[in-house]
């Protein structure tokens, strides 16, 4: 069964989102914490990209047939046994990264979301490209 329209829209809000922060362009640790403007675009423009992350993930499970999972580690862990996406241990860091931004709020480590724009950026580009391959697949 190929995946519906409703993923095709969220794989592009993950797009929208990383493109945006790559036009940012955030050449240092110092230019994101300097600007709190910024940092504040920077956490939510990740989060809503790893929501969408977390959604497509459930909704490929539901259409592949399989049982709900219990948190969206796990959502993440069964679509990459499935041989979905690949098993990469940091889809599981972005999502526990999401929960750390939604549940923590009020003091957010710039560094992690530094290391994140610098180091993790090209995964949610790899996960799109994933979901799509196996979408043209079906």
């Amino acid at each position: 069964m190929k995946y519906n329209g409703t993923i095709e829209k969220k794989l592009r809000v993950i797009e929208e989102m990383i493109s945006e922060i790559e036009r940012w362009n955030i050449v240092s640790f110092e230019m994101l914490r300097e600007n709190v403007m910024l940092q504040r675009a920077v956490e939510r423009d990740l989060q809503i990209a790893i929501e969408a992350v977390i959604d497509i993930v459930q909704r490929v499970l539901a259409i592949e047939k399989q049982t709900p999972s219990g948190t969206s580690a796990d959502a993440i862990k069964k679509v990459q046994e499935l041989g979905i996406i690949p098993a990469h241990p940091a889809y599981v860091e972005m999502v526990k990264f999401r929960n750390f931004i939604v549940h923590r709020y009020e003091k957010i480590d710039l560094e992690i979301v530094y290391a994140t724009v610098k180091n993790k950026l090209p995964l949610f580009k790899e996960f799109v490209d994933a979901i799509r391959k196996r979408n043209k697949l079906l």
